[in-house]
């Protein structure tokens, strides 16, 4: 397969795409190569114990791959300081030591780390992915090697972007597009030069790239109503905090497309462009015999979240799938509005990109026929999707807009149904929502504090609150649960119930939470240096925080630069968390032997059991409001509540009862054995600047063994005037 050669390393026969090995020999790089042929790439490489005298190939390959052993880092900085390989898509297999030592390799450069052992299968679709952009580079690599003024007739764009969205460096092409200017974008914020939609979107694709460690590519639209030029762009990692980014302008490709009336390659469905075109048509009919539409525009929820954690083909899988559930739903709504089998269709269905789906529903002389088809779409979601022994929830959020009413034109009505969709998505009843004149200026608020936030940070405007937690057995505080603030100079305090979505959809929720992790670290390191008792701070967990790569070495990087002891600090999750992430159990082992506590919040409202926790290193449980707010009362709740409490006791945990605002409440957690208790009976969340004076007054204050009087209690934690 491959022929040796001591100084200048091995070649095989292969495709015109060269490919870059360097590795030692062995079954690892024996893989490596078959894979990188099977996807049609000519094979060239470097014994990885050459050291400095292994030579690299004359031309610019396509695609790097780094394979040796403890020496891999320091061939990744080799490569990376070439100046023809300084943005080739360099994949590097480590034995995995751990995290520090997958992060020293990505800071030596490499694009891609992965962890062995990995499968052909797997490799083959990482090469295919990453040769891809690497194919597009060395086709421009000579010219910007040679004589930059070639690149003028280039139609790409190559930038390098950073994190923050900031153009730092140009690098070549696209000299003639009419939009998309060098001198306009270079050292300039692309908030500060692109409409904010474009910018937003392109921010978030970056973030997802960074965070991903993988290539992605995305659309979008720039120039005034009617005359709008479309681009797609490319983005490969090229460090911890920067991709580079290649743009084209496709509007050429969009227009042969429209006229071809090109389907969705992935699911056989009209695109975007065909649909709005056929809704144009639908218009002109509903206008003639005076009828009534309906537009539909569907999303899935955490999608994202699959991508990024099972791969695109996992993702394109779904996709198809979710395309073949549709048509059956809107099929089966025809059968409903047309019994008559020469009446025709009644419903269109597109999509119109990424995981967004668009259902058009014609004739409609009710609103309630279109309920009755938004509720059999999400129940046709209500089994999980199979896929190579995954099991995914795969759950759509509608947005609804009806003609004449939301829109008269096909742009107006599906920038309605979009709104509507905005509000589903932000806690809409039954994940579904009608649009209503009020829904636009909601959505426009949402889209600038999503702006504001991003500098929220840098401007002083978060700010942490404390609740505290209180031992029913000594009256002591046992805990202190940091709860994140935004306090906006000038709308004022932004609610958490809007706070946290809006951190979610913008792609800020890691940094923020980073941000959540250290300040609490460090609030909690200056309270334990005068109180030797000083009791742990919580810290609550987002989805996204609990799913990303790493998240032992943030928490780890929060404690040693706070200086805290890890037995200080407790991290809280859902238990809804839990049930969704495959790596949960290996999670926690590796934050338990950091020493941190673990705490599942919330507990009651999902769908796991006290049993099923036993597997993790769980420290505590919170019993979730809800059900302490019905523990007076004889009812269901009552029963749950008691259930789990003593269920808990048996197994060794900690309960933790949350919303507690009433005597009653506490007499009856107390009879029943709860741990602890916390809610506004005691005291409502506490600024930084207040706590050591709650501390001062009540930390240790009931000598070990005294009865509790529950009315001394609560004089003790009542400080309202600190909310």
């Amino acid at each position: 397969m491959q022929s040796w050669d001591r100084e200048n390393g091995y070649a095989t026969a292969g495709g015109d795409s060269r490919a870059l090995v360097i590795a030692a020999k062995g079954e690892s790089r024996d893989l490596v190569m078959a894979a990188l042929e099977d996807e049609g790439f000519h094979v060239v490489g470097i014994p990885a114990a050459s050291g400095r005298g292994g030579r690299f190939p004359e031309e610019a390959p396509a695609l790097i791959v780094v394979d040796a052993g403890e020496g891999t880092e320091e061939w990744c900085r080799r490569v990376r300081s070439r100046v023809r390989l300084e943005h080739v898509p360099l994949v590097a297999l480590t034995d995995g030591e751990g995290r520090e030592a997958l992060h020293r390799v990505y800071a030596a450069g490499a694009t891609a780390v992965f962890i062995k052992p990995v499968d052909h299968g797997f490799l083959r679709e990482r090469f295919r992915s990453h040769g891809d952009t690497g194919r597009t580079l060395t086709g421009m690599q000579p010219a910007l090697m040679s004589d930059a003024r070639i690149l003028h007739a280039v139609p790409d764009t190559f930038f390098v972007l950073g994190e923050d969205g900031m153009v730092r460096e140009y690098l070549g092409g696209g000299e003639r597009d009419p939009l998309l200017r060098p001198e306009r974008l270079a050292r300039r914020r692309l908030s500060e030069v692109l409409p904010r939609d474009v910018a937003s979107l392109i921010l978030r694709n970056i973030r997802r790239t960074l965070s991903r460690r993988e290539p992605g590519s995305f659309e979008f639209e720039l120039g005034e109503p009617g005359e709008k030029q479309r681009y797609e762009m490319r983005l490969m990692v090229q460090g911890a905090d920067r991709v580079m980014a290649i743009a084209r302008n496709v509007s050429d490709m969009a227009v042969v497309s429209r006229a071809a009336g090109g389907p969705d390659t992935l699911t056989g469905l009209p695109g975007r462009t065909a649909f709005l075109g056929r809704l144009d048509a639908m218009l002109e009919d509903a206008r003639r015999l005076r009828h009534g539409l309906a537009v539909l525009c569907i999303d899935l929820d955490r999608f994202t979240r699959i991508n990024d954690t099972l791969g695109r083909a996992v993702g394109d899988a779904i996709l198809r799938v979710v395309g073949s559930r549709l048509e059956r739903c809107l099929r089966d709504a025809d059968a409903v509005q047309r019994p008559r089998p020469d009446s025709g269709g009644s419903s269109e269905l597109a999509r119109i990109g990424g995981d967004e789906f668009v259902a058009v529903l014609r004739d409609i002389k009710e609103r309630g026929t279109v309920t009755q088809v938004a509720g059999r779409i999400r129940a046709a979601f209500a089994d999980p999707v199979s896929y190579q022994g995954h099991q995914l929830e795969v759950t759509p959020s509608i947005g609804i807009a009806l003609y004449p009413a939301d829109g008269s034109d096909a742009q107006a009505l599906l920038d309605s149904a979009r709104a509507a969709l905005d509000e589903a998505r932000m806690g809409g009843e039954a994940g579904q929502e009608f649009y209503s004149d009020t829904m636009r200026q909601r959505v426009l608020r949402r889209l600038d504090l999503k702006d504001e936030l991003r500098s929220a940070l840098e401007r002083d405007q978060l700010e942490l609150r404390y609740l505290p937690r209180i031992d029913l057995e000594t009256g002591r505080v046992a805990g202190l649960e940091a709860l994140l603030r935004w306090q906006h100079p000038v709308r004022g305090a932004v609610s958490l119930q809007e706070l946290l979505p809006l951190a979610e959809a913008s792609g800020l929720m890691r940094p923020i939470g980073k941000w959540v992790l250290h300040a609490a670290c460090a609030h909690a390191a200056y309270w334990a240096e005068t109180w030797e008792t000083m009791p742990p701070v919580s810290v609550n967990l987002s989805e996204q925080e609990f799913c990303r790569e790493g998240l032992p070495r943030v928490v780890h990087g929060a404690l040693e630069a706070s200086g805290l002891a890890p037995a200080q600090l407790e991290l809280e999750l859902t238990e809804a968390m839990l049930m969704r992430e495959k790596q949960a159990a290996v999670v926690l082992q590796k934050l338990k032997a950091l020493g941190v506590g673990i705490v599942i919040d919330d507990f009651g409202v999902g769908h796991s059991s006290l049993g099923r926790l036993i597997q993790y290193p769980v420290k505590a449980i919170k019993i979730d409001r809800s059900f302490v707010e019905q523990c007076q009362a004889d009812t269901a709740e009552r029963s749950v509540c008691s259930a789990i409490i003593a269920m808990s006791r048996e197994l060794g945990l900690a309960v933790i009862a949350e919303g507690v605002e009433t005597v009653e409440q506490i007499d009856f957690l107390r009879e029943r054995g709860c741990h602890a208790l916390q809610g506004f009976f005691f005291a409502e969340p506490l600024r930084v600047e207040d706590v050591p004076a709650f501390l001062a007054a009540h930390l240790g204050r009931t000598p070990d063994g005294d009865v509790i009087d529950l009315a001394t209690i609560r004089s003790r934690f009542a400080l309202r005037h600190t909310g």
